[in-house]
């Protein structure tokens, strides 16, 4: 069995959060998520970034109801907004504040997952490849003179893992206080590298 590590530079920032809020009208729910996405995109296009980098993974709008004992029945308590979406950004802190700030302005309260991906992926993972096959012939070069053998030809090769998530995750951040945002440098990071792995498992003849 060979392992491959591979450190790699971030190139994109991705921003994920959740927007989940309870009205007491079917249309103000969609009202909210309406006027937000479209002031999200219209701030995208400000800052010159392609209004579908903002993926929406899901959307809903339910009934809600709770149970009241004393009336000992569901009572309609309001419509659930819910939608999940996902920005991603050049790996730029300034734009990356002026994205986070407009997600406060459309978006009170909201808790922001940042991860700092590497977008093309290509290269890193024949990079990992390599380095799990080199390592997997180092340690049956040992096992085959441990033995009192020489190694021979390679009978069979099973890398079967074909997703390789490559990806930094940060901390959650919170844009409740839209106006600590507002500042061009009020976020200053420099990603660290991303680190990815996989294994092949090989078998050899021994001579």
């Amino acid at each position: 069995m060979g392992t491959g590590f591979v450190k790699a530079a971030p190139d994109t920032t991705r921003l994920s959060f959740e927007v989940d809020s309870l009205h007491d009208t079917y249309e103000k729910a969609y009202a909210e998520a309406a006027i937000g996405n479209k002031n999200l995109r219209e701030t995208l296009e400000m800052l010159d970034i392609p209004k579908d980098s903002l993926k929406t993974t899901n959307f809903s709008i339910t009934k809600e109801t709770e149970w009241k004992r004393k009336e000992d029945k569901f009572v309609f308590v309001g419509f659930k907004l819910r939608q999940k979406l996902a920005i991603e950004l050049p790996l730029d802190s300034i734009i990356t504040s002026k994205v986070m700030s407009a997600l406060g302005k459309a978006w009170p309260e909201l808790e922001v997952d940042i991860s700092f991906v590497k977008k093309d992926t290509h290269d890193v993972k024949l990079q990992i490849l390599e380095s799990a096959v080199k390592d997997a012939r180092e340690k049956a070069e040992v096992i085959a003179t441990t033995l009192g053998h020489k190694l021979g030809g390679i009978i069979s090769a099973d890398y079967s893992k074909r997703s390789i998530d490559i990806n930094y995750h940060e901390e959650r951040l919170a844009v409740c206080d839209c106006s600590c945002w507002e500042n061009d440098s009020a976020i200053d990071y420099t990603p660290d590298d991303i680190e990815a792995g996989d294994t092949i498992e090989t078998v050899w003849y021994l001579e």
